[in-house]
């Protein structure tokens, strides 16, 4: 029995059920005597309930520095907690570290030299970053996730971003849309250049004109995609979709194509990414990529844990499936007058 198995029986979370195995944190003495009876039902004799999850690791989860970082998007909040939920569901402890990937003094390499971390989840990692060579060096098994590089010998498990996006584009275009607007993240994140390289290649293929003017890159917050709908359609009136890299760009976009009396999906079709709860519920419902996060979450814990194990493994590289999900704020082109 697992401390995920033992927390629904106790009607509980799993990190109280993980802190009172532990004897950490303060909790009522009827709760912290529910937890124990349930966990000593299922020990074998002689074996202590901090043994239920084996062996616990210290895990390092490096995020990007910048202070709006959990602000700006709830999907990243929730990817995390999950994360969190899973590996304390094991017994592991995690400490989130904020990295620089322009700083040489990055509290991530101070961390990870001073502390005794046994690996390391690089989550939403940079463009261009050498934190990957100082985890090679300092011998720290890693993943890379929500975003990755192609090369060889860097270890990720991430959603395919790139045929995502690259759905997207294909989607648009069996509907008749040709001038396709794109509202990106930041520049320098990796999965911003994920998304970015499947709509390139959609392109590509679908023999559409690559037009950068028609790519807003900026933070992932409903602010950028606000401002950004209004360049878009102000610069380019003919446009007839937006692809935006995340739900919470679209619900911005919603915003400023509402004030400028553009209508959806009759005047401009609107895809978003990451299908957040919201999205269904806006009005018209946000057709959007569904990335499945309890999938992707138990899997990073059981893979970081089998990398520092067994020290055998030269390489992990693990794509997991993402769906479009179709609602109403898509539609085909109108036809010509």
């Amino acid at each position: 029995m697992k401390l995920k198995e033992i927390a629904k029986k106790a009607n509980v979370s799993i990190s109280t059920v993980s802190r009172i195995i532990n004897n950490q944190g303060n909790f009522s003495e009827e709760t912290r005597r529910k937890v124990l009876e349930i966990a000593n039902e299922h020990l074998t004799p002689g074996v202590s309930p901090s043994k239920l999850a084996g062996i616990p690791y210290h895990i390092a989860v490096i995020v990007p520095g910048t202070n709006d970082f959990f602000d700006n998007d709830p999907s990243t909040s929730a990817d995390l907690n999950h994360l969190k939920e899973e590996f304390e569901a094991y017994g592991h402890q995690i400490q989130i570290v904020k990295h620089s990937a322009d700083a040489p003094s990055s509290p991530a390499y101070r961390y990870l030299t001073e502390e005794k971390a046994d690996a390391a989840l690089i989550f939403d990692p940079m463009a261009n970053d050498k934190l990957v060579e100082e985890l090679e060096r300092l011998g720290i098994p890693y993943l890379l996730t929500n975003g990755r590089t192609y090369k060889s010998g860097h270890n990720y498990i991430d959603y395919d971003n790139r045929k995502g996006a690259y759905e997207v584009i294909r989607y648009l275009h069996g509907l008749g849309h040709r001038k396709i607007g794109i509202i990106a993240g930041p520049r320098n994140h990796l999965v911003n250049v994920n998304r970015l390289d499947g709509c390139k290649d959609a392109f590509r293929d679908f023999k559409l004109p690559w037009v950068d003017a028609a790519v807003a890159m900026g933070a992932f917050d409903p602010a950028h995609g606000y401002e950004a709908v209004k360049q878009l359609m102000r610069e380019d009136p003919s446009i007839t979709a937006i692809f935006t890299f995340n739900d919470i760009l679209a619900f911005g976009a919603m915003k400023g194509l509402a004030e400028m009396n553009i209508r959806i999906p009759a005047d401009v079709s609107l895809v978003g990414f990451d299908d957040v709860k919201l999205s269904e519920f806006m009005v018209p419902p946000l057709t959007t990529v569904r990335r499945f996060r309890y999938d992707i979450s138990s899997l990073i814990v059981k893979v970081l844990v089998e990398l520092i194990a067994n020290k055998n493994i030269s390489e992990v590289q693990i794509s997991l499936k993402t769906e479009l999900i179709e609602r109403e704020s898509c539609a085909g082109v109108a036809p010509m007058a």
